[in-house]
């Protein structure tokens, strides 16, 4: 079974929260109940992505919104984790998109360097 997870900019401090996501629309508000200690927090929604089911060639998580770099066709990309018609895609920096493929070849041969929140400078970078 897929291990469904969020994590989300905390409003208050600007940390990353991780857990589930509960939206109450009536009030317009978005919280992530922290998984550890069972506390809801109200993150900011922009900085909401969801976990890929996926992990880099280090054991990371990779949510969407991180930046990655990920080997394809003989080089090095720098590519954001988007998520578009009902799956998870790799955006490389040119506008070339590729989709995820196998998960074994995404484990092995890409690795999470940041994401579009704290590092957005990252995706304009080249290798």
């Amino acid at each position: 079974m897929r291990e469904i997870e969020f994590r989300g900019k905390e409003k208050d401090n600007d940390e990353w929260i991780y857990g589930s996501l509960l939206i109450d629309e009536t009030q317009n508000s978005y919280v992530i109940v922290d998984n550890q200690e069972g506390i809801g927090r109200e993150v900011n929604p922009e900085t909401i992505g969801q976990y890929t089911g996926l992990k880099d060639k280090n054991g990371k998580k990779i949510y969407e919104g991180d930046v990655v770099k990920v080997f394809i066709s003989g080089k090095w990309w720098i590519a954001k984790i988007i998520y578009e018609h009902s799956g998870f895609t790799i955006d490389v920096t040119n506008n070339k998109e590729l989709e995820f493929g196998r998960r074994g070849i995404i484990e092995r041969l890409t690795e999470v360097i940041g994401n579009i929140w704290d590092n957005p400078e990252l995706l304009k970078e080249e290798l």
